[in-house]
């Protein structure tokens, strides 16, 4: 197994013991690119390389479980804008918490120094992909 098949299995655990266990694990990265801010709609499906289709059906699914809210965007006639709902960033905390277990478990193995130094490749890693 993978690590990142294991802590995705960790997520998935963790979400299953709570009232957001009936959302699919797709749905939840869409959520999570969110990062507590409000987005365009239109910018998910680039930000995330999903089709619109996609993008539009995962904010559907979501929208309809309470974690998000749609409103028309005031600078566009066209786009619509995406946010976080209470429910939503119920759900935020309890993932927020999980990830910080795994980031204590990987110091326990790799210590601090060597965690950060992971940290700090993974994002350079992430910003030369987004190019």
């Amino acid at each position: 197994m993978s690590l990142i098949s294991h802590w995705n299995t960790r997520m998935d655990a963790a979400r299953a013991e709570t009232e957001f266990a009936d959302i699919r694990p797709a749905d939840m990265n869409v959520f999570a690119n969110l990062r507590g801010r409000s987005v365009r709609l239109s910018a998910i499906h680039k930000e995330m390389s999903f089709s619109r289709q996609a993008a539009q059906q995962a904010v559907d699914r979501l929208v309809k479980h309470g974690m998000l809210e749609v409103t028309p965007d005031p600078n566009s006639k066209r786009d619509k804008l995406v946010s976080i709902t209470e429910k939503g960033h119920r759900w935020r905390s309890i993932a927020a918490d999980q990830i910080r277990q795994i980031e204590t478990e990987i110091a326990e193995v790799i210590g601090d120094d060597a965690k950060e130094a992971l940290r700090s490749a993974l994002a350079s890693l992430l910003q030369a992909t987004q190019k």
